[in-house]
């Protein structure tokens, strides 16, 4: 096998060792938020002379560490600093301890900080690490130097001598691996189709050392390690503020096809497969998860086996020419088996005939089906199981909605799944198709996190380093870290909502006061775009709004662009951005950014708006008209209040949903996030589950994650979809931020048909509780609140007080 053994039965919330590392992690950026150079002067960046071709060539390599090590006496503690380029996964006595970087850029690289203590024992010890670059083939949101190397250090500087990383340690190529475009996989099996995610893997057991990380190891090829030149170190290290990611593993799933050999309820019990035999096997997980899976065999000496990941399966009788969808359609229920084709990333595996043999690629998949073809040579090959190792961000869960509705209760947790599902070392738009950092996707994701893990950390990560991303023209990248370059302007506005959204919910205010700059950069390159008429007119980047008609604005990439709708964000910007300078930056710039948005808003209301059809337009020549439009105008108070509830009853249906009258564009599951805003805001509240006909269409349909688009969607895993989670919560259940910090709650449900709700929300201080009976025009309701918060309960245009600990009331309409 190419990787150390996993710890078997232990879950990411009772694993001690990583709640201790977390602690450490935490420690060190309070000591310091970038590397000691006193505690690290002997440790090195290291790599393999074979690799230097290979990283001229811009080829692929995967590398071996290890080094052996003596200790007199078990240590207490062995706390070690590890970075690499790409990645790496770190074993002690072949067991692994931890897996990383974090995803970062080269003047912001992370190390992880992991305690070797409890793999060491007294005596002889092996560290080892697998190290791989992937070169041309590496994932988008994989940012590298373009050279291979392995760093370690020792916080402690007395075990520096034993295990720093320098010309001690020894390096081996392994050989056993290779891999493919996965863009060129999936346009071959879907015709189209953007993918940009970790690439099919091959891996030869004949290849493999299985005990390259284990003590007395025999495997060959062993050489001293080198060191990195100074000129091709450019890693400048910091600390990831992130635990590690989970590791945990879970069911596999049952068996939902089997073809050409005879019944098995494989992966519960081992599946011969004879020889010169071709077979089939699939597996559904039940839901689509995130994991490294790990196929073990045995015997079958020049077999093939592929192992193909899908979100769901594609019908083989329907095609679409949608130039923006793939070909192949998936089966409208997302559950179907029959005759559907598993089609997208396929990892191949060469068993040796040897016994136990596992392979697992590097780069974990995302999957609900996994369907497993084997094409045996002269021996049978045995497969002895079929394990999925669940990764991704350890996101504990501390929110909560119950009620009388079943299908609210699954939408609110399959939201929760899809979070999590998209929320790794950053948040991802999609995990099967892009794993990129986009800021629309990401602000919606970051919402989820607050209110239902109460954990701000992969936010504020998310938040900085969009900060870190601009490098072009001083405007932040749309998605980050990315190593190619796109801007969309409108998604750098969308980051000043997402700080503001912060700042509304956490009281730590440090990475705001750190970005402040970087939003002041995005407002002044917007100045330079606003035209005499107060409206903006965009020359370069993508000016994208949202996947519907008119407001993908893809034909405008780079070209001349006078938007209604992307002023009304710019105007909304301004607001936020003045209410962070006010109360964190500078007063005078709170100000002048209030004096700009007066201009702004009165150049929308003589260009944008349409006496005629009582609405807004897209742009100024009138031509198209949005739910877009009105929602932003009402919920930046653009248009004059008394004529928001007009307005957004103008654009939508009387039944509900997200459908839009004739003539008018309706959002995407993603915007309609800002529509749902927007009846808040204009106390069209009651409104907000009548908006949720799609998601309980899509749960008819078996979606296990909520997808991008209606079908034929490219992606069944996309968290921008995913906010009725908090939605929920905010506007049903109706607790709300009522100050900066989440200094103060209001609570003001908006029940609709329910009559039992059980509900909470995460607070930096605790949980808030809220239940609630509906008895006719009776409402009983209990709210409990931490220790410290205050605030006020509103139902029906009545109010009371809310004290911390339990109040209890009943309010009659």
């Amino acid at each position: 096998m190419h990787r150390c053994m996993p710890r078997l039965g232990v879950g990411p919330f009772m694993d001690k060792t990583r709640v201790r590392l977390h602690a450490l992690t935490l420690l060190a950026l309070l000591c310091a938020s970038a590397l000691s150079h006193e505690a690290s002067a002997q440790a090195r960046w290291i790599s393999d002379a074979r690799a230097a071709s290979a990283d001229a060539d811009r080829k692929p390599i995967s590398l071996q560490f290890r080094r052996e090590v003596t200790f007199s006496a078990k240590p207490a503690a062995a706390r070690v600093r590890v970075s690499a380029d790409n990645r790496f996964v770190l074993c002690v006595n072949g067991r692994r301890v931890g897996a990383g970087p974090a995803r970062g850029n080269l003047d912001h690289w992370r190390y992880e900080v992991l305690d070797l203590a409890p793999f060491l024992e007294a005596g002889a010890n092996v560290i080892a690490a697998q190290v791989w670059n992937d070169a041309r083939m590496v994932p988008l949101a994989q940012i590298s130097s373009e050279h291979t190397g392995f760093w370690l250090s020792a916080e402690d500087a007395s075990q520096s001598a034993l295990v720093d990383s320098g010309t001690a340690w020894n390096v081996r190529v392994d050989a056993s691996r290779s891999v493919e475009s996965g863009m060129a996989q999936i346009r071959k099996d879907l015709g189209q189709g953007f993918y940009a995610a970790g690439p099919p893997e091959t891996i030869d057991a004949s290849l493999q050392a299985s005990d390259w990380a284990a003590r007395g190891t025999r495997a060959e090829g062993w050489q001293g390690a080198i060191l990195v030149d100074a000129d091709k170190s450019p890693w400048k290290l910091v600390a990831d503020t992130l635990p590690q990611m989970r590791f945990e593993r879970v069911p596999s799933g049952r068996l939902a096809r089997l073809t050409g050999i005879e019944g098995s309820d494989f992966p519960a019990r081992p599946l011969t497969v004879p020889a010169n035999t071709e077979a089939s096997i699939l597996i559904d997980a039940g839901r689509v998860l995130a994991a490294y899976p790990v196929l073990v065999v045995s015997g079958g000496a020049g077999a093939q086996v592929h192992v193909t990941y899908v979100e769901s399966l594609y019908d083989p009788k329907t095609q679409t020419n949608d130039e923006q969808a793939p070909r192949r359609a998936r089966f409208a229920d997302r559950a179907t088996v029959k005759d559907g084709l598993a089609l997208g990333i396929t990892d191949t595996f060469k068993p040796d005939g040897a016994a136990q043999r596992r392979f697992q690629p590097f780069w974990w998949r995302a999957w609900r089906f996994a369907e497993i073809k084997v094409r045996t040579g002269a021996a049978p090959l045995t497969l002895n199981d079929f394990e999925t190792w669940e990764t991704g961000y350890p996101f504990t869960q501390r929110g909560r909605f119950v009620s009388n509705d079943l299908e609210l209760n699954s939408i609110w947790q399959v939201g929760w799944r899809t979070a999590l599902l998209d929320a790794h070392e950053t948040y991802m738009d999609t995990a099967y198709w892009e794993q990129l950092q986009y800021i629309g996707d990401t602000r919606i994701q970051m919402l989820i996190s607050y209110a239902v893990a109460g954990d701000p950390r992969l936010a504020v990560q998310a938040l900085e380093v969009v900060d870190h991303s601009r490098v072009v023209a001083g405007m932040p990248q749309s998605a980050w870290p990315s190593s190619f370059k796109q801007v969309i302007p409108p998604f750098a506005l969308l980051w000043i909502g997402s700080l503001h959204d912060y700042w509304l919910h956490q009281p730590d205010t440090a990475v705001i006061t750190r970005t402040l700059n970087g939003t002041r950069a995005v407002l002044d390159l917007f100045a330079e775009a606003v035209q005499p008429s107060g409206l903006v007119r965009l020359t370069s980047g993508w000016p994208f709004v949202d996947w519907r008609p008119n407001l993908d604005a893809w034909a405008f990439r780079d070209k001349p662009l006078v938007s209604c709708i992307v002023t009304m964000q710019y105007f909304g910007a301004l607001g936020e951005a003045a209410d962070l300078e006010k109360a964190l930056g500078d007063p005078a710039r709170a100000e002048r950014y209030r004096a700009q948005a007066t201009k702004v808003r009165d150049g929308l209301n003589k260009e944008c708006w349409d006496a005629q059809r009582g609405l807004y337009a897209d742009t100024p020549e009138k031509k198209s008209f949005s739910q877009h439009g009105a929602a932003l105008a009402v919920l930046y108070d653009i248009a004059p209040a008394d004529q928001h509830k007009a307005l957004l009853e103008k654009v939508t249906l009387p039944d509900g949903g997200i459908d839009a009258p004739s003539g008018i564009t309706g959002p995407s599951y993603y915007f309609s996030f800002y529509l749902a805003r927007a009846l808040d805001h204009a106390g069209l509240t009651d409104r907000y589950l009548d908006l949720l006909k799609p998601w309980r269409a899509m749960l008819e349909r078996n979606f296990t994650t909520w997808p991008e688009t209606p079908d034929p969607s490219r992606s069944d895993t996309h968290a921008w979809s995913a906010h009725p989670t908090a939605g929920l919560l905010t506007y049903v259940a109706g607790i709300k931020s009522d100050a900066p910090g989440f200094a103060r709650v209001r609570v003001e449900p908006h029940l609709g048909t329910l009559t039992t709700l059980d509900a909470a929300v995460a607070h930096p201080r605790g949980s808030i509780e809220t239940k609630y009976a509906l008895r006719g025009d009776s409402l009983a309701a209990t709210v409990t609140l931490p220790e410290g918060l205050t605030g006020t309960f509103a139902w029906k245009g009545r109010t009371r007080p809310l004290s911390s600990g339990k109040n209890e009331f009943t309010l009659t309409k």
